[in-house]
């Protein structure tokens, strides 16, 4: 590629970037990935709560995938909040999980703090809550 052309790349690219189109291209191979805005999940009555966001990354043909999310405790019951969090990736039409656990938090005065559950193979996160005795 001859100098003006890699001017011109780099012009056009920062003319989009800059005049607020944003490019549309896959998110980068960087070690932050692209992340969802946030999602809430509430058990009934608002018993427990959690705060989700799922983040991507790719590298080639190699996708990876996180969660992170926040859990809360609002009722003095014996229960707690428990988050089941799992990665993979849905294959014609079938999921298939390449890693999961469960997180628990019962403080009711403060949410749990940020738990991030690292990068996993896979395309896809899938979270659930649930209100269980702690």
């Amino acid at each position: 590629m001859n100098v003006r052309t890699r001017l011109t790349v780099a012009g056009l690219a920062t003319l989009l970037s800059v005049g607020g189109f944003g490019l549309a291209l896959a998110p980068s191979a960087s070690a932050e990935g692209a992340c969802t805005g946030w999602r809430s999940i509430q058990t009934s009555g608002n018993a427990t709560g959690l705060k989700y966001r799922e983040c991507d990354r790719y590298s080639g043909s190699r996708t990876q995938t996180k969660a992170q999310l926040y859990l809360w405790d609002n009722k003095h019951d014996g229960k707690i909040a428990q988050a089941y969090t799992a990665t993979g990736s849905n294959i014609n039409g079938e999921w298939r999980e390449s890693w999961y656990r469960y997180y628990g938090w019962g403080n009711e005065s403060k949410h749990s703090p940020l738990i991030d559950t690292g990068w996993h193979k896979g395309h896809d996160v899938h979270v659930r809550l649930k209100a269980v005795v702690g």
